[in-house]
């Protein structure tokens, strides 16, 4: 992964022992996109936000009209599933494209974009091992589709909190 991603990773996660070696060391790298007027919406027992999907449709049709390899993870099954069916509708490559967070540990991809859903409440973030496996995922940049205020207030203290802070207003898009 790229550095500014693996060493932060390496000191919030495994006190400063993982060694990352990548010729990727741009802050740039990771980046966060403010989606303020996404609402997290109980689906069933599951979360889902659909400006969230609107948001991460724009960057999957620009990585895909440029040729990038991305992969898509959220957190949460009613999002995956909402992601999936509007790949399937606006005719983007969607099999094998989008994934919750554990069913996708051990893998990685060139590109990541992360949807996190949650606005209001912490939820899954508050969770350092599978918060981890999300950050740790990209090979050459990740994305981060979520709401600032909520990254900046309830979820700062999370490690997605953490390098959204680390990071500064410069990853903000």
């Amino acid at each position: 992964m790229p550095v500014p991603i693996g060493a932060f990773i390496s000191r919030h996660v495994y006190e400063g022992k993982l060694i990352t070696q990548h010729n990727i060391t741009t802050v740039s790298s990771c980046r966060f996109k403010d989606v303020r007027n996404g609402k997290e919406l109980l689906v069933g027992g599951s979360w889902a936000n659909q400006k969230e999907v609107m948001a991460v449709m724009a960057i999957a049709r620009q990585y895909h009209s440029s040729g990038k390899k991305y992969r898509i993870i959220t957190p949460y099954d009613a999002q995956r599933n909402y992601l999936e069916k509007a790949l399937k509708e606006t005719k983007l490559p969607w099999e094998d494209k989008c994934f919750c967070v554990d069913s996708f540990q051990g893998n990685e991809e060139d590109h990541i974009i992360i949807s996190l859903v949650r606005s209001d409440k912490i939820g899954f973030l508050k969770n350092l091992r599978r918060s981890n496996v999300m950050l740790s995922r990209c090979k050459m940049s990740m994305l981060i589709v979520t709401n600032r205020a909520f990254i900046s207030g309830v979820a700062a203290s999370s490690l997605v909190g953490k390098l959204a802070t680390e990071l500064g207003e410069q990853a903000w898009l």
